[in-house]
């Protein structure tokens, strides 16, 4: 049936009655379309043909305008989603400044959390706190030590480092980073502990005493000792002696972790390069856990200023080249920055800092916007053919692409949300925040863009594009050889899918830097001259108190180090039973025969306790001795290695033992193999959630389709696409990286967007009862021309991003465009092929062909499832005390004198951050000395813990700038050994207390400062001065201490010590004062606490006892055995 009417091209609606249907007919104009907005019960679909000629009557009608044909056709019932689609793009038009405006202030309400944003640098970032490996990770750190470092790679031009010349430049350097935010410990040759025997005494002291004034001669010595101790060489020291590295170790609080490391970077980069200046003959590169986290912050803001940009041109050229529109290119440009912003302000109301992951999230809000805008403007590139009605062109585009770009966008946020799967914090948050700046890219393309199109002048080009052209060619072709391409392209995706067998999860986090990174010219430089970067950390428990002192524990530890030196892949081992050979064979004049684990356990434990009394500041073993000595750590270091190599590594040494010391065995642990584990666990987690997001998708695409088949097939070109990426990437490549194992869930939430709109077409063109072939053109027509302009621009958008060298984002970039290359590639030569043959199946059960068809679309879709030098006061060699803090410190030297001797016995008790004690007990007797010119003698006699029982330290104590006299009796062995005290800022027993904290010390060793007087904090009802001293002894551990001093009886209830740097590093306080002999008061409780390692020592006292009538016949060495019983 087919009737004509008259309708003026004037006329905006015209209703037409006829016996067979009431219909409205909005913008008329548009001949090759229809508009309906009202049908009775009965349903007809209404074909609008071309122009008529005129007529003179039609059904009682007087013709004067133009004519147009209409054809009725019964049909199935329109889709409730396009006549919403209709309503809703009359009423955003009509109401285009309320909507703009609506749009903007959501939107600036969103960016105020953009002040909020800040960068963490910190590489652990990537690590969960529910993570497992990161569980046993912190308990390793807190049994032992957390060890971020920077590792400084120096290598001399003329090949040589124990040169004059080389060894100051080092001994300066080590000094001087000593001054660096969070420092724990700075270790170089020259600083490296050496042990030898002299005499009766061994000796422990800096391999190079004094780098600015070694001579050649003690330059060659120093490197005869170097090259032949096996604790620093491929270490600290190659084997050549051509190279050298300056290792610091960090203690960062983790507390501002966005901070912490830009602080450290912010002084020591400056410094680097002061020392590059003056030395130019020789070559300073950094490396380390610090340098990499640095590194990962940077790479991204690198890309920002120089690639993204570049991408985001390129996109917006290559976008208005194929619209043939500049203002379209300044439209999209506005709705992408608009979303970006959008995601950045969402994560700044979080509070959640921007990390090297997250980092590009903007850029991937900014891809999908240009996605979602070019298909507006497509639209209304096609449309501007018939009118020049710009509200038209904005009805147009949001009745049309409304629908698919509302279902492509919530699909996309869903393939994004998949990245909740990840088991790194970072790739979540990146997830989130690009599905919430996707709820951005809505709004604005359906809120903000229609008013735009009305507003800004865009220039009519009524030519038709010459992409619409090849789109119409190209369908022709598709259903021309749909049996050829339906056959032909499943081989082809074969092929390429193949590939995927080839790839291998081989991760290098050091390596996610190419050679433009001085990260990485200093970690190749390190691992060319010395040694590996990478460290596999086992804690080897004993299980019991004490237990690392066992002779037997101590070989099995020993057999261990000794297999992992056999490893091709180990460079360097860190293990105790190397240092107490080395003291077996001092404590036994140096006889290399002697480098061997001692007889008894008695001489182990004794040994090792007179090496850490005799360990200078920083240099404690706490970092490698728990604090109940019942475990040790080993640290196996490996060059060049790779996620696979490294786990392989761990099962070898894991059945080691199990074959030699099951009782023993240790789980791996440390920095490197949590980012290992982070990699091998990442990618079967994303599949878990990409295979959710794909059933989620399915589901949504046969909601707005209602067709089950449909909602199924639109698996395939989501998932081969990612699978013929892969596939290639395996020819080309070969490894996966944790930056690619989000490839699939990323990639998917862009192609999927295409897909969407495509289907879409098609299954609306099959309602309106076209045949399949038809439907497939109208596809290709109406989209067409918008998915090839938004591959093509993301492609060639992502192809630059791919030339950065930052492996996250250059690898992920390069895969992402081979992606949606190869989605285009699908969707264009294999989703049409295959839609027509699903559409002739008359049931699921058909013939063979069908059924071998299906196994492939099943197999296809199922396949992919298979991280300003501030610098401290220096004491000078006046004393420029002022007057008031000096007269507070004599005071409380003045009445503290006259007491002769005491006994007093003490009980320590040590305990770490995790809660784990240790008990120390013994006897300390002291002698005053009757000159103020010379110091203190005193005896500490150990009764516990059993194996250092009966343990004397004899101390003859000097004014400064002397270094003390000590003298120890090792019961083990029955004899008296002097030892080297220079080292006077080393712990105490493993203790927080240290020498110099529990010495004798003169007003006149340090410089005093009155700061304030104020109401004592533990008792209000005192007035406590707060006084400054400043050691004058430049080998001090401290720049200051800070003493809170009660002007009642001038006794000292606070002192906090600060690091050398000038950080407060401990505080001490001073309980349960008693008064003795009417004058003297001593505190029976101190308690240490380490701010910075959150690790405590409390001191108990008993009763002093005074004036016993002590000699100095008593403390003397010939008298210590005697005072040991």
């Amino acid at each position: 049936m087919v009737v004509v009417c008259q309708i003026s091209h004037s006329v905006q609606q015209a209703t037409v009655n006829t016996t067979q249907c009431k219909f409205r007919l909005i913008s008329t104009t548009f001949l090759e379309h229809l508009y309906i907005l009202d049908l009775p019960i009965t349903s007809y679909h209404i074909r609008l043909w071309t122009n008529l000629t005129r007529v003179t009557q039609t059904a009682g009608i007087t013709q004067t305008k133009p004519l147009i044909s209409i054809q009725i056709i019964r049909s199935p019932t329109i889709s409730s989603g396009e006549r919403l689609m209709e309503r809703f793009a009359d009423f955003v038009v009509n109401n285009r400044i309320k909507m703009a405006l609506a749009s903007l202030l959501m939107a600036f309400i969103v960016f105020a959390g953009i002040p909020n944003l800040k960068l963490d640098t910190d590489g652990r970032v990537f690590m969960a706190a529910d993570n497992p490996d990161k569980i046993r990770l912190d308990n390793f750190e807190q049994e032992f030590a957390k060890d971020d470092n920077l590792a400084i790679v120096i290598v001399p031009e003329d090949g040589e480092v124990f040169t004059p010349r080389t060894l100051g430049a080092i001994g300066a350097l080590t000094e001087d980073l000593w001054n660096l935010p969070y420092v724990r410990l700075v270790n170089s040759i020259t600083r490296f502990q050496n042990t030898y025997a002299n005499g009766d005494m061994m000796v422990v002291e800096d391999l190079v005493t004094e780098p600015s004034m070694v001579t050649v001669e003690e330059a060659a010595a120093a490197r005869a000792v170097a090259l032949d101790r096996i604790e620093i060489r491929n270490s600290l020291i190659n084997e050549e002696g051509t190279a050298t590295a300056i290792s610091v170790i960090f203690r960062l609080p983790g507390i501002d972790l966005v901070s912490e490391i830009p602080n450290i970077n912010a002084e020591f980069a400056p410094l680097l390069e002061e020392y590059r200046a003056a030395y130019p003959d020789i070559t300073f590169k950094a490396s380390g856990s610090v340098a990499v986290s640095q590194a990962f912050a940077t790479a991204s803001q690198k890309d920002g200023k120089t690639l993204t940009p570049a991408m985001v041109v390129a996109m917006l050229v290559i976008v208005g080249l194929l619209l043939r529109s500049a203002t379209g290119s300044l439209m999209i440009l506005i709705l992408a920055a608009l979303s970006a912003l959008v995601s950045l302000g969402a994560l700044g109301w979080t509070r959640i800092p921007i990390n090297s992951a997250t980092a590009v999230a903007p850029l991937m809000v900014m891809t999908l916007a240009v996605a979602s805008s070019v298909h507006v403007l497509s639209s209304i590139r096609q449309t501007m053919k018939k009118t020049s009605d710009r509200t038209v062109w904005a009805q147009r585009a949001l009745s049309d692409h409304g629908l698919g770009i509302t279902v492509a966008v919530f699909t996309t946020a869903i393939g994004f949300l998949s990245l909740n799967f990840s088991i790194s914090p970072p790739f979540r948050q990146l997830g989130n925040m690009v599905a919430g700046g996707m709820i951005g890219v809505w709004a604005f393309t359906m809120f903000l863009l229609p008013g735009l199109i009305c507003w800004v002048p865009i220039r009519q080009n009524k030519s038709t594009a010459s992409v619409d052209r090849f789109m119409v060619a190209l369908g022709e072709f598709v259903i021309c050889y749909q049996k050829r391409l339906l056959l032909g392209i499943p081989m082809i995706i074969i092929g390429f899918a193949s590939g995927v067998s080839q790839i291998k999860l081989e991760d290098d986090f050091l390596r996610y830097f190419d050679e433009s990174f001085e990260t990485r010219q200093a970690t190749d430089l390190y691992e060319t001259k010395l040694g590996g970067l990478n460290v596999l950390e086992y804690s080897v428990d004993t299980g019991e108190e004490n237990g690392i002192n066992s002779v037997a524990y101590l070989t099995k530890l020993e057999d261990l180090s000794t297999f992992l030196r056999a490893q091709p892949e180990v460079s360097h081992i860190r293990s105790l039973s190397d240092t107490i050979k080395r003291l077996n064979m001092n404590m036994n004049g140096d006889d290399p025969a002697f480098y061997r684990i001692p007889e008894t356990d008695e001489e182990a434990s004794q040994f090792l306790f007179l090496y850490e009394m005799s360990l200078g500041y920083g240099m404690d073993l706490t970092d490698q001795i728990n604090v109940d000595r019942s475990s040790t750590r080993v640290s196996a270091f490996v060059g060049y290695a790779t996620t696979r190599q490294l786990i392989a590594l761990d099962h070898k040494i894991q059945d080691w033992f199990d074959k030699n010391a099951p009782e023993l065995k240790a789980p791996v642990t440390g920095q490197t193999h949590v980012y290992t584990m982070i990699s091998a666990r990442d990618v079967p987690s994303m599949l878990q959630g990409t295979t959710l997001a794909l059933v989620f998708i399915s589901f949504i695409i046969f909601l707005v389709l209602r067709n089950l088949k449909l909602g199924i097939v639109s698996l395939v070109p989501n998932l081969i696409p990612a699978l013929m990426g892969f596939g290639l990437w395996g020819y080309l490549v070969g490894n996966v990286t944790l930056a690619v194992s989000i490839v699939v869930a990323m990639t998917l939430g862009i192609v999927v967007d295409d897909t969407v709109h495509f289907m879409l077409k098609y299954a609306n063109a099959r309602k309106r009862g076209e045949s399949a072939e038809d439907s497939v053109r109208h596809a290709f027509k109406s989209v067409g021309m918008a998915l090839t302009i938004t591959s093509l621009g993301l492609v060639i958008g992502f192809c630059i991003l791919g030339q950065s060298g930052f492996a996250v984002n250059r690898d992920m970039a390069r895969l992402t465009a081979i992606t949606l290359s190869f989605a285009l590639f699908v969707d264009f030569l294999f989703l049409p092929p295959l839609l027509i043959f699903l559409d002739r199946m008359k049931t699921m059960k058909t013939n063979a062909n069908s059924t071998v068809l299906h196994v492939v679309i099943t197999t296809l879709a199922a396949a992919p499832l298979v991280m300003m030098l501030s610098t401290s006061a220096k004491a000078t060699g006046d004393d420029p005390s002022n007057e008031k803090g000096l007269a507070i410190a004599t005071e409380v030297d003045s009445r503290d004198r006259g007491w002769g001797d005491v006994t007093v016995d003490g009980e320590m008790v040590l305990k770490n951050k995790a809660g784990n004690v240790s008990i120390r007990k013994f006897r300390s007797t002291i002698l005053e000395a009757a000159d103020t010119s010379e110091g203190d003698r005193s005896i500490i006699t150990f009764s516990q813990p059993r194996d250092i029982r009966g343990t004397a330290l004899l101390t003859h104590s000097k004014i400064e700038p002397d270094d003390d006299s000590q003298w120890i009796f090792l019961p083990a062995i029955k004899r008296v050994k002097r030892i080297s005290s220079s080292n006077r800022t080393g712990k105490f027993v493993s203790s927080e207390f240290s020498y110099e904290d529990l010495g004798s010390e003169e007003v006149a060793d340090n410089a005093h400062f009155w700061i304030e007087d104020a109401v004592c904090t533990h008792d209000v009802a005192l007035t406590c001065a707060a006084v400054e001293s400043r050691p004058k002894n430049k080998r001090s551990g401290y720049s200051k201490r800070v003493s809170f001093v009660d002007l009642d009886e001038y006794r000292v209830h606070q002192i906090d010590f600060y690091n050398r740097r000038g950080d407060l590093e401990k505080s001490l306080k001073f309980m349960d004062y008693k008064q003795y002999e009417g004058q003297f008061w001593r505190a029976h409780v101190m308690i240490m606490e380490n701010i910075q390692t959150g690790k405590s020592t409390r001191l108990s006292w008993g009763d002093y006892s005074f004036r016993k009538g002590l000699t100095e016949r008593d403390f003397t060495p010939q008298g210590l055995p005697k005072a040991s019983r």
